[in-house]
């Protein structure tokens, strides 16, 4: 008896049903034998759509966010790879969950919300000797649409954008931009998967970054714009990705410096089995620096390694990653050496390592687990060698309730000036309940302490919060 041939795998795009006023039932075509599949012209004239997008993109972010400019933060550019498929994942999800867009306008979908917080911290300025406490109140809207091109591509927006306005300390009102704002346009062709975004955000919470100390003054624009590409090749998966990454700090953040980088990553896995992974993975970014603040102006980092991905059971997934990472100041002859060694103050090389775990204990109880090293970049530039393990819990204990914990730690070592080693732990937890099939509500408590080798940089701050959404 002649064996089965194997197909091919092919990349398995969502298809795209938008709400209209008669529903008819759409077949659902094999991508293989689809006709997009074997016609060009409507790919291409989707690619030049999504080109023309992403050039109007900055404009209507600026209209969004009432004139401000367009920037970003440094990051490491295979976190920025794995974050364009986690949000590749969820647009796939929200467009194939029905109801989930509750308003159809032309041949768009879109989805709309509000939330209302109020914000306690009793440390706003993460201040050792001198804590000050204060009440912010923090509105939000939400929007999300859907612009299928054909029954495959689809251009996706994202907007999240509030204000924080505080009590008692109004020199730290600011707007915030939501970190997953994006304007993307997904194109699948035969074997391969194409992603083009333009990603902003503000951040405004000071607590959030563990480098942070001495000051509630902090906001910075970060804006990424970029592209990555997945091949398919049943056994074989290759993805690579390019962003061009700008930040700029905005009116009242103590200093800090602007900056930009170009980060570049690939991959290449091998399906050992259904669900197991093995690979290698490679990444670089040349960063630049401005601002009186820096200690240097330019540096590159790179880094190769390997990984591997396994779904161990149903209901237990693990992914690690260890490799060599080289963090280097350009212009190394300006910069000072470390005492009693020929490295220049800055430089770093070594271990990369992470492990992720996902398990879904019982009904009752799933659970997130991370730890590992990674190179991060400081809110004054340079970079910190950081240690971390992060914990987070989902207890589905009482109907309409949801309760969540975490825990994080962070050791870190700062390398462009050498002369602060920091500790950082906090617990948290979470109380939400679903009020109405619109309204939700939730219940926070954040604690953090903060230790660290120098005097006068350590902190201890308690923050709860009040939030409720609403979807329209």
């Amino acid at each position: 008896m002649e064996a089965t041939k194997q197909q091919p795998r092919r990349c398995a795009p969502p298809i795209f049903h938008l709400p209209s006023p008669i529903s008819v039932p759409s077949p659902v075509v094999p991508w293989s034998r689809s006709p997009a599949r074997r016609a060009p012209r409507p790919a291409l004239c989707a690619l030049r759509l999504a080109l023309c997008a992403l050039r109007l993109a900055p404009c209507a972010f600026v209209a969004l966010l009432l004139g401000s400019a367009t920037a970003g933060r440094a990051q490491d550019a295979l976190r920025m790879s794995m974050a364009s498929a986690e949000a590749a994942e969820g647009r796939r999800k929200a467009a194939t969950t029905i109801g989930y867009y509750n308003l159809h306008v032309g041949p768009t979908a879109w989805r709309f919300g509000a939330g209302l917080g109020l914000q306690f911290n009793d440390n706003v300025n993460l201040s050792q000797n001198n804590p000050q406490s204060d009440l912010a109140l923090t509105p939000q809207i939400n929007t999300e649409m859907l612009w299928p091109i054909t029954d495959k591509n689809a251009i996706n927006l994202t907007v999240g954008v509030g204000y924080s306005a505080y009590v008692q300390h109004p020199e730290l009102d600011r707007i915030f931009v939501a970190p997953g704002t994006e304007l993307s346009f997904d194109l699948y062709v035969g074997d391969f998967w194409f992603n083009f975004h333009d990603r902003i955000s503000i951040t405004q919470n000071a607590y959030q970054d563990p480098t942070v100390t001495g000051t509630g003054s902090y906001s910075q624009l970060q804006n990424a714009l970029g592209a990555s590409a997945l091949w398919d090749l049943n056994k074989v998966i290759l993805r690579s990705g390019y962003d061009h990454v700008n930040y700029l700090a905005l009116a009242g953040s103590g200093g800090q410096p602007n900056g930009q980088s170009e980060l570049f990553s690939a991959s290449a896995g091998y399906a050992l089995r259904p669900g197991a992974q093995l690979g290698i993975e490679l990444g670089g970014g040349l960063l630049h620096y401005s601002g009186a603040s820096t200690t240097f102006t330019d540096a590159s980092q790179w880094s190769a390694g390997c990984f591997y991905e396994t779904q161990l059971s149903q209901y237990i997934h693990c992914r690690g990653s260890v490799g060599y990472t080289v963090y280097s100041p350009e212009a190394p002859g300006s910069l000072p050496v470390v005492p009693g060694s020929s490295r220049v103050l800055g430089d770093f090389s070594g271990i990369y390592a992470q492990l992720d775990v996902a398990h879904r204990l019982n009904a009752k109880l799933d659970y997130t687990l991370s730890g590992g090293r990674s190179i991060n970049f400081g809110l004054f530039g340079g970079a910190v060698d950081m240690y971390f393990a992060r914990l987070a819990a989902n207890w589905n204990l009482l109907r309409k309730f949801a309760l969540g914990t975490t825990f994080s730690y962070e050791h870190g070592s700062q390398l462009n000036t050498g002369t602060e080693t920091f500790d950082r732990f906090g617990p948290g937890l979470t109380l939400g309940h679903t009020i109405t099939s619109k309204l939700s509500g939730s219940l926070g408590y954040q604690y953090y302490w903060r230790g660290s080798s120098l005097p006068g940089r350590e902190y201890t701050a308690n923050i709860v919060s009040l939030n409720f959404s609403y979807r329209f």
